[in-house]
């Protein structure tokens, strides 16, 4: 009986942070969208409820096989790192939260919100590390009105 309830407070807590996840991309443009040119800032409320959201679900999960389940599915390499960026930035304060130009932004979050325009390389040492940027990509692609820009034309290699 104790074991049913630990499950079931564990399927509880899950759900609760999907809702919160989800009701932070909900959104009607394309998933990920690459335009020819003017990437878009992403909806800030939309991309810290993302990466709240994601933070719940690798609490509630804890150290249990689905987490290591769910990191793996994102990539054998690189997916425990990427969620562990989101959370990390998730938990930071809400200063640290604010849409940043890419040279400017300390963390994925800042990053995947944006400001103004993005067409920068990141400037902060933290930002150039793999997880960082893996890690603000897949929060801008989740996130409402979070847009891509391709440099000259591109648009048909991306």
């Amino acid at each position: 009986e104790g074991a049913i309830k630990g499950v079931s407070e564990l399927l509880d807590k899950l759900v609760k942070a999907v809702k919160t996840a989800e009701g932070a991309s909900s959104g009607t443009a394309a998933i990920g969208e690459v335009v020819a040119d003017a990437a878009k800032v992403a909806d800030k409320a939309s991309v810290t409820g993302i990466a709240k959201g994601i933070k719940e679900i690798v609490e509630a999960a804890g150290d249990s096989e689905a987490a290591s389940k769910a990191a793996g599915a994102v990539s054998a390499v690189s997916g425990e790192q990427i969620l562990s960026a989101i959370v990390k930035a998730a938990a930071a304060g809400a200063a640290e939260q604010d849409g940043e130009k890419p040279a400017e932004a300390k963390n994925p979050i800042a990053a995947a919100i944006g400001k103004g325009d993005g067409d920068a390389d990141f400037g902060e040492d933290g930002m150039k590390k793999d997880d960082q940027i893996a890690a603000a990509i897949a929060l801008r692609g989740m996130a409402k009105d979070g847009k891509f820009a391709v440099k000259n034309d591109e648009k048909g290699k991306a």
